[in-house]
């Protein structure tokens, strides 16, 4: 930043650089030829060569590549991509347009306040000035293309200049998204994952609710069998002439209680299994709560105090899963600073 003699205004929240990703799907690339772990073909390289100069138009300052950090293409991955890095300089800054009166005096309210300028829809008006030089600032660098408004006409552009030559799709034309800073995107992701936590705990809670009636229904079943048992006992003594019962009688009782009995011991044998598997799921998920609520608890925080760290932590594990894989090698690299 210093050969642009840019000037810098250290904040707590301040944005030092940013970056950028050009892509599309691995298909896109495959039609023009491309082969992970084979030599890049022509077509791919022109078209990033492309993309880079849309880049430049868009994000280098005055159209050039000088605040430019690197910009590099990466073959060895899944999809193709380009991936820029640079620092949002602007040299011009935002200032109050005034209403002014017939005398070419810039009017004053009651407190003597000068009247800012309202356009026909009532929002205040700004114009842009020359700076002596240039500073870093990334509000204003994305103020002068359109604001929240900039990463579509960024997509329009892109699609001009770009995509309808290739035969790709614009996207949701005419869509509310607005340009999100690299911080909503990680809040974002991390509220996700937040509510992910707590669908799971929920399913643990549930799975722990069933185990409890499944607990219920087998003590009923047991309850319901005692009596059963004390009919027996009273029919074998019957059958031995102790009670004054007919054998006819008696037997035709006895095979409609053993029915009976049959019955109520396999849907007991049924609630059993029942039972043993939703204990398994119950101690399962007993287990887990406490790890899910200090994880819940471990992610909160970073996403309060160093959403960084967290970031750092997400591209550390990625790298790791991906590793080890020998880069692809090109003959050009005009694209790495």
């Amino acid at each position: 930043m210093q050969y642009l003699n840019a000037t810098f205004r250290e904040k707590k929240d301040s944005t030092a650089f940013e970056g950028m990703i050009i892509t599309s799907d691995t298909a896109f690339f495959e039609r023009l030829g491309w082969k992970k772990g084979e030599d890049t073909p022509y077509a791919v390289i022109d078209f990033f060569n492309r993309c880079y100069e849309f880049a430049l138009q868009e994000i280098g300052y005055n159209g050039t590549d000088k605040n430019v950090l690197s910009a590099v293409i990466h073959l060895d991955e899944t999809t193709p991509h380009l991936q820029l890095y640079y620092i949002p300089i602007v040299d011009t800054a935002k200032k109050k347009v005034y209403e002014k009166g017939t005398d070419g005096k810039v009017k004053r309210n009651e407190k003597g306040s000068p009247i800012q300028k309202k356009d026909e829809h009532g929002k205040s008006v700004y114009e842009y000035v020359p700076l002596e030089q240039p500073k870093l600032c990334s509000s204003d660098f994305w103020a002068e293309r359109g604001g929240q408004l900039s990463y579509g006409n960024m997509q329009d552009k892109f699609y001009e200049q770009i995509s309808v030559y290739y035969g790709l799709d614009r996207g949701e034309v005419g869509s509310n998204k607005k340009h999100k800073t690299k911080y909503q995107w990680e809040k974002e992701q991390q509220e996700a994952e937040l509510a992910a936590l707590e669908d799971e705990k929920a399913h643990a809670e549930e799975i722990i609710e069933q185990a409890s009636e499944a607990v219920a229904t087998r003590d009923k079943a047991l309850e319901e069998l005692k009596p059963l048992q004390g009919y027996l006992d009273a029919f074998h003594e019957a059958l031995n002439g102790d009670l004054p019962f007919s054998s006819g009688k008696l037997n035709k009782m006895l095979i409609g209680l053993m029915t009976e009995y049959k019955r109520l011991e396999n849907e007991k044998k049924i609630t059993d299994n029942d039972r043993t598997n939703l204990f398994s799921e119950l101690q399962k998920a007993e287990r887990r709560i406490p790890e899910l609520e200090q994880y819940k608890e471990f992610v909160a925080f970073l996403h309060e105090y160093a959403p960084d760290k967290l970031d750092e932590a997400k591209r550390t594990a990625t790298e790791r899963k991906n590793a080890p894989k020998p880069p692809v090698k090109s003959s050009k690299n005009w694209w790495s600073k």
